[in-house]
């Protein structure tokens, strides 16, 4: 049996998660209750994109190791996948219980949040998680929407400031600063953002449309001035 969990570490450890899984049950079929080997089929039928089966051994796991780590984010997971949202963020705020700093646990969750359009509850999560870097850009998608969502305005150019230091070249970031500094009045600052995103992808008609209400704005706002 040892060797047989032996083979099943090496191959889960490389990311062959299915290729451990016959192998962790056997083991199963020597201890019903081998905590590693429950492990490695819950982990190999999720990634078979069986996830009813998976909560079956991870539900199993649980009975015998209810402290594992990762346990209740690897459920969260597999109840995302099933369309059960309610279970899912059930799991996922379990996860944080035992793990507070759980960046995956933090990022579904407000995901999910983001997704039900719950910006508020959103922002908590995708907070935290972004201050560990964790799913950098996606992460800073979602909470950069919910910050516009939230009329959280400096807050949100921050985040774009901030992404663009480490991504001065990201057309997305470049655009919605852009934007952003438009909806303050702010029309020099925002061409030149705008400009740079339009040079980095010409094709791009959201900046296009950008840059010509930019500089429609700031001719009315020169005229207005002038008189």
């Amino acid at each position: 049996m040892k060797k047989l969990l032996a083979q099943a570490k090496a191959l889960y450890k490389k990311n062959r998660y299915q290729d451990a899984l016959p192998l962790a049950k056997k083991v199963l079929a020597l201890d019903k209750h081998n905590d590693e080997a429950l492990f490695y089929v819950a982990h190999g039928l999720y990634h078979a994109g069986q996830f009813r089966r998976s909560l079956r051994f991870w539900r199993r796991l649980q009975k015998v190791c209810p402290t594992e780590p990762s346990l209740y984010l690897n459920m969260g997971a597999c109840y995302e996948d099933l369309g059960e949202t309610q279970q899912a963020i059930k799991n996922y705020k379990r996860e944080l219980d035992l793990n507070p700093f759980s960046g995956t646990a933090l990022y579904n969750l407000g995901a999910l949040y983001f997704s039900s359009h719950k910006y508020k509850l959103a922002v908590n999560y995708l907070e935290c998680s972004h201050s560990q870097k964790n799913s950098v850009q996606a992460c800073v998608r979602r909470l950069a929407y919910s910050y516009f969502k939230t009329k959280q305005s400096e807050k949100e150019q921050i985040l774009y400031e901030e992404y663009l230091q480490t991504n001065p070249n990201d057309t997305w970031a470049l655009n919605n600063l852009g934007s952003h500094l438009m909806d303050q009045g702010e029309y020099y600052r925002a061409l030149s953002y705008l400009k740079k995103a339009a040079r980095l992808d010409p094709n791009d008609k959201l900046v296009a449309k950008n840059i010509r209400k930019a500089l429609r704005d700031l001719k009315k706002q020169t005229s207005s001035t002038a008189n």
